[in-house]
């Protein structure tokens, strides 16, 4: 008689399901925790003081710490193994968002967000090592990235969402929140297999002017908003940054083990990709910074009313991201890249388009559109990312591929912040956003076209 097949899933099933899931959940966390203190900031702000540049820097101390260390996190993943560098971050997360619940001022609740980055900057990067290490099968692999990109993008409007809910109770819930996801992330690690380990090494050098010379840009961004670009101090600020970042740049050609190995900046798919993660999340994070700040300040909704708004583009990004993954598997990468972009910028173009005032529902209706559209362009710009580089190198270019994302979202809430700063109204700041938003995107989806088409 023929051996019967088990009626149970077989260990490795259960791996991939548990990694998958895992690398989902944090995905929706680190993207949540980005936004959801967007609707919170008035409100803190009230409590704890702080001006415009301040209530920034509680988004970009989280976003700009994410951003700096997501390539030296990769490196951890692949010398330490995926599976330990996720669980290391999931717990940190956990113990700073209590932290940051009963932050004293606002000093302390930017240093919590900054560790926060930290903590970040662990977990991302290897849950999409852990989903390329558990789902070998590139169909199943598809799918596990529709999952993890419909969690980094409903979070994005989720976040606001769970912020205007927590907020009227008290700003502290929308920290606290995240405890019982990494409780749960940590729940997992026991069904999810042991990561394998590769010897590399660390890139001080590359590390230290990565940080001096994001963190001088941002901050010199930020200032010339808050006390004007002539002053020496912005000056100072802003020329640091693109020196230190021109010598991040020259560094990697000559260290033997860089963590930006230039050398992927010549494959054809990993200049797609960067540059769409790059400014996808410049125009969201952006964007959402301002409505949020729109819809309180200007047209006077309380915190939970303008999460509300959010409300619509939660579901159709969620929707968006499971037809996302069946669009990749029957289209391919390529196809699915250029329908979301083009679906975004219809979406901030018919935002533009709308006469002032603009009402809310045009507000919402187009975060829904640009949404969907992200949620189709994602997972595909993240497979493009694995399928473009060698397995052993999946770790650091998931890495790059994060960090090019991160770094757009810190220096979108810096820009836009500025703009909402030196314009007279933040109805023509919403405004010059959505335009702003489309153009850039045109740009991309100008260059992948054309990119792809030299093939």
């Amino acid at each position: 008689m023929g051996r019967m097949s088990s009626p149970f899933p077989s260990s490795a099933a259960v791996s991939a399901t548990a990694a998958t899931i895992a690398a989902a959940v944090a995905s929706f966390l680190a993207g949540m925790d980005v936004l959801i203190v967007n609707v919170a900031l008035p409100t803190i702000a009230a409590d704890l003081g702080g001006d415009m540049a301040v209530q920034q820097w509680v988004v970009d101390g989280y976003t700009l710490l994410f951003a700096v260390l997501l390539l030296l996190a990769g490196s951890l993943a692949d010398r330490f193994g995926a599976k330990r560098v996720f669980l290391i971050g999931a717990a940190l997360f956990g113990l700073v968002s209590l932290f940051c619940s009963f932050a004293w001022s606002m000093a302390a609740l930017v240093a919590g967000r900054c560790v926060l980055g930290v903590a970040s900057a662990l977990i991302l990067p290897a849950s999409m090592s852990l989903i390329n290490e558990a789902n070998p099968d590139p169909r199943r692999r598809a799918w596990a990235l529709a999952l993890w990109g419909a969690g980094g993008a409903s979070a994005s409007a989720v976040g606001p969402l769970l912020g205007g809910l927590l907020t009227p109770i008290h700003w502290s819930l929308v920290f606290a929140i995240n405890v019982p996801f990494c409780l749960f992330l940590l729940a997992l690690a026991p069904r999810i297999a042991p990561s394998p380990r590769r010897p590399i090494r660390f890139d001080g050098l590359g590390q230290t002017l990565a940080l001096a010379g994001l963190s001088a840009l941002v901050a010199g961004i930020i200032e010339v908003g808050a006390i004007g670009l002539t002053v020496p101090a912005t000056l100072v600020l802003l020329g640091v940054g693109v020196l230190a970042l021109a010598l991040f740049v020259l560094s990697q050609a000559k260290v033997a083990a860089p963590m930006m190995p230039l050398d992927l900046f010549r494959i054809r798919g990993m200049q797609v990709a960067l540059q769409i993660g790059f400014i996808m999340i410049f125009n969201w994070y952006g964007m959402v910074f301002i409505c949020t700040m729109f819809l309180q300040n200007e047209r006077h909704m309380g915190a939970f009313a303008a999460g509300l708004v959010f409300v619509p583009s939660a579901f159709v990004t969620i929707i968006g991201n499971l037809i996302g993954g069946r669009i990749i598997t029957a289209r391919g990468s390529r196809f699915s890249i250029t329908l979301g972009l083009a679906i975004m910028i219809a979406g901030f173009l018919f935002e533009f388009l709308t006469p002032a005032p603009i009402p809310v529902w045009v507000v919402a209706t187009g975060l829904s559109v640009v949404g969907f559209g992200a949620a189709i362009t994602t997972p595909a710009a993240a497979g493009v990312v694995l399928r473009s580089v060698d397995p052993a190198q999946a770790g650091i270019a998931s890495a790059m591929f994060n960090t090019f994302r991160q770094v757009g979202g810190a220096i979108g809430v810096a820009v836009f912040g500025v703009i909402a700063t030196f314009l007279p109204s933040l109805t023509l700041a919403l405004r010059s956003v959505f335009l702003a938003s489309a153009l850039l995107l045109v740009y991309v989806l100008a260059f992948e076209l054309l990119r792809w088409r030299e093939r």
